[in-house]
């Protein structure tokens, strides 16, 4: 497995490449509690910036705090992370 281009949980970016698109995604994350995929979002952590905050409130992506948590995902219709 090559390391290099390995996706960090959490964060949207391959490192050294920039922002994922959903279409470079090979399969959807399905949310191991209610089993769905259409209200599954990447959990982002750090310092937000304005457009992050913007994405939030659309509900595009789910702000998890300054300090990186274990989970990746969070399910909007369970309202859990994981």
């Amino acid at each position: 497995m090559n390391t290099h281009c390995e996706q960090r949980p959490g964060n949207g970016h391959v490192h050294g490449h920039g922002p994922v698109k959903k279409a470079a995604r090979k399969h959807a994350i399905v949310c191991p509690y209610c089993r769905e995929e259409d209200e599954v979002i990447p959990i982002l952590y750090g310092y937000p910036t304005h457009a992050a905050f913007m994405r939030a409130e659309r509900g595009e992506i789910y702000l998890g705090g300054s300090i990186d948590g274990p989970t990746a995902y969070y399910c909007k219709r369970d309202d859990r992370e994981f």
